[in-house]
């Protein structure tokens, strides 16, 4: 009986939360925190994309020069075309 009575007594209302975590589980704020670090890395690699495409523009170009100076070579060489 004890057991019963127990049951039926008044519990406790829990303590107000935040309202921007209220009703939020774990895995929800978990999931909230992965989404704005990949924000924040996003952010960051864009602030470098233009730095990285000079350089990939760059090492095309000497890559570019490279291929035909080996061109040039293997023809004055009579290497193979």
């Amino acid at each position: 009986m004890r057991w019963i009575s127990r049951l039926l007594r008044r519990r406790p209302e829990p303590a107000p939360q935040r309202p921007e975590e209220a009703g939020k589980t774990r895995g929800q704020r978990e999931a909230e925190s992965a989404l704005s670090r990949a924000r924040k890395a996003r952010r960051a690699v864009e602030a470098h994309r233009p730095a990285v495409a000079r350089i990939a523009e760059r090492l095309a170009s000497e890559r570019e020069q490279n291929h035909f100076a080996e061109l040039f070579r293997q023809a004055f060489e009579g290497g193979p075309r």
